[in-house]
This record gives structure tokens, sequence and C-alpha cells, in this order.
């Protein structure tokens, strides 16, 4: 892409560099002798303008061709009168060589640039057209799933057959956990698309999703946030966040901590969601962020493999890191850390004080 779009600026510049040559190609010819200064400074600003902006290939050569011609000509005069050795014209084509080589580079460049922005825009299309899909998909399999639910709720409520009752239950369980995959896959996709970077108080929003999660599970909960307002989603912390939570609780039992943990190292943001649960086998740790990655001992609990890939989708969408350490039997701790989204213009006074009183006491 050129550096200069404006029509009116490349006519201006145009126009001002004609002028320059034509002033330096005169004095090339009135000033015999001194010609090297003017020589060579119309070749830079020939130079100069057209890594500014992309000339057509016809104008670009016929410039070239009468560039190398009248200064040529200015040289080869000079030295046909004595003022100049022979030797000084061999600068007509060392230099029109240099230039030649010049205009092939930035061509070359000017090339790939075009290339790179048609490669961006196809892939934001396929993008849009993956998000796109996945919406429709996504409401066609949640209306059919609502649909199918509403029968089997139905036969369960109404049936007096025990049996029937049963299974229609089982059946209920399976539609809710397609359903949950559903919208699973539709967060996959949505992740790749870029949202803007909003103010975010993560403290309240750690304590919203805690106060969801509590009455669905019995585990010790704690939270120790020490960030208060940062940059990003709203919306994608909290489904990387309730991803997290939903594996912690997957993997304890009533009674086993699970505790978050929220601290800002420099501009940095770190959360971290530990567990006291089963935790995973070292030969698994590398793998669990692979989608459908389930993990060779998760068993009955073992979940749609989607909710790690969504977590990392998210914080590399951020340009973030995720870090799992586990030890069998002992719990799981998941680490994000995401760059540049504590900004000092966000921090509390509240905050400040509470990291100078802490760096005080310690």
């Amino acid at each position: 892409m050129s550096v200069i779009d404006s029509s009116h600026a490349k006519s201006t510049l145009g126009a001002a560099w004609l002028a320059f040559a034509i002033v330096n190609t005169l004095s090339m010819f009135m000033l015999p002798g001194r010609e090297t200064i003017p020589y060579h400074l119309i070749w830079a600003s020939f130079a100069l303008l057209y890594g500014l902006y992309a000339w057509s290939t016809k104008t670009t050569w016929i410039t070239f061709s009468t560039i190398t011609l009248v200064t040529g000509t200015a040289l080869v005069k000079h030295a046909q009168t004595g003022i100049i050795g022979w030797e000084e014209c061999s600068e007509i084509v060392l230099m029109g060589v240099l230039v030649a080589l010049l205009i092939w580079h930035v061509d070359r460049h000017r090339l790939a640039q075009d290339r790179l922005t048609e490669l961006r825009e196809a892939e934001r299309a396929r993008a849009e057209n993956r998000e796109v899909a996945a919406r429709f998909g996504s409401h066609e399999v949640r209306t059919r799933l609502t649909i199918a639910r509403g029968f089997a709720e139905m036969i369960r409520d109404k049936s007096h057959d025990e049996t029937t009752r049963s299974d229609a239950t089982v059946v209920l369980r399976e539609l809710d956990k397609a359903s949950a995959l559903t919208t699973k896959l539709l967060t996959l996709v949505r992740v790749e698309t870029a949202t803007a970077r909003l103010p975010v108080n993560l403290a309240d929003l750690v304590s919203a999703i805690l106060m969801r999660w509590e009455v669905t599970a019995d585990r010790d909960w704690s939270a120790d946030i020490r960030v208060g307002m940062m940059l990003g989603d709203a919306e994608r912390f909290e489904a990387a966040l309730d991803c997290l939570i939903e594996n912690a609780v997957k993997f304890t039992s009533a009674g086993d901590a699970i505790r978050i943990r929220g601290h800002a190292d420099r501009d940095d943001v770190c959360i971290c969601v530990e567990d006291t649960g089963a935790g995973i086998p070292a030969r698994d740790v590398a793998r669990v962020t692979e989608i459908f990655n389930t993990g060779s001992a998760a068993g009955e609990r073992a979940g749609s493999g989607l909710g790690l890939a969504i977590v990392l989708a998210i914080v590399q969408g951020r340009g973030g890191t995720l870090e799992v350490t586990s030890v069998e039997g002992s719990g799981t701790a998941v680490t994000i850390r995401l760059p540049g989204g504590y900004p000092a213009d966000l921090r509390r006074p509240a905050q400040r004080a509470f990291a100078e009183a802490e760096a005080l006491i310690g």
C-alpha cells in the first residue's frame, strides 16, 4: 500500500518534483564542472517520490528514460568540452542500474503488500462467513433441541410408567449436554473475531460469576482479586472464566476448594483458577488445550473437550498466554496472562494504596 493515497497530494508532489527536477537539470547545463550535486539531487528526489506512491509502469519508465537522456546529455556535453573527464559519464550507467534496481525492489514490495492485504480481506470474509454459518446453524440446532426437550418433558411429566419417566430424564440430560456443546462450539467460532477493548471491573465480574456458581456446586469457594479496572471484553472474560470454573467443578467433589486469584504484573493481568480436585496426569498436561481432548483419566467426568480450547483461543486473541500446572490427585491451577490489560490510568487509588502497604509490610 502506498504511503500517499490522495490524488490531490500526488498531483501537488508530482508538480513540485517536476519543477525541482527542471531547475536542477538547468543547473547541470549552466554550471559546468559543478553538475554532480544537481545530478544526484534529481535521481534522489525521483527515488524518494517513487517510494511515496505508486506510479503507472508507463509513467515510471518514460520518466526514468527522460532523466537518463537529459542528465546524460549534460554529462556528455561537458565531457566533450573537456570540463569533466569521460570517466564521469560512467555515472549515467551506474545510476541508471541503481535506480532500476530500486524500482524493481519497490514494485516487488508493493506487490507483496497488496497480496497480504488481499489475504487479510479474504481471511476476514471467511471469518465472517464462519460466524454467520455458526450463528445460523446454532440457532437451528437450538430450536430443534428446545422442541425435543419440550416433548421429552411432557412425556416425563405425563407418563405414569416409571421406566418411561426414567428414560425421558436420560433424554433430557443428553439434550442439555447437546445444547451446552452447541453453545461452546459457537463461542469457539466467535472468539476469532476481534472486539473493542473497553474498561472492565474484574473484581465485580468475578464476584458476579461466583454468585452464579456457588448455588450450583457445594465447594469451598474463595476469590482474591487485586485488580480493579482493566481493558478487555467482559463477555469473553466471562466465557473464559466460566470454562475454567466448569472444569474445576467437574474435577472436584463436595468440600474441595476452588480459588480464583487475580493480580497485576506491571501492565499485565494474571488470573488463576485453582482447585484441590483430581488433578491431571503429567502425560496429559501438555495436551489439555487441544480441541476435543478430554484427558486419559477423565473417565465419566470427561466433557466435550472444548472448554480449555475456548479459553486458549480467547487468550491468544488478546496476545496472552495460558499456563496449566497440575499434580494428579492434588489439584490443578490454570493461569491466564493478558498483556497490556492493566494500564496505569485505570488503576484505582485503593489498589495503589494496597500495593504500597503490601510493599512496606513485605
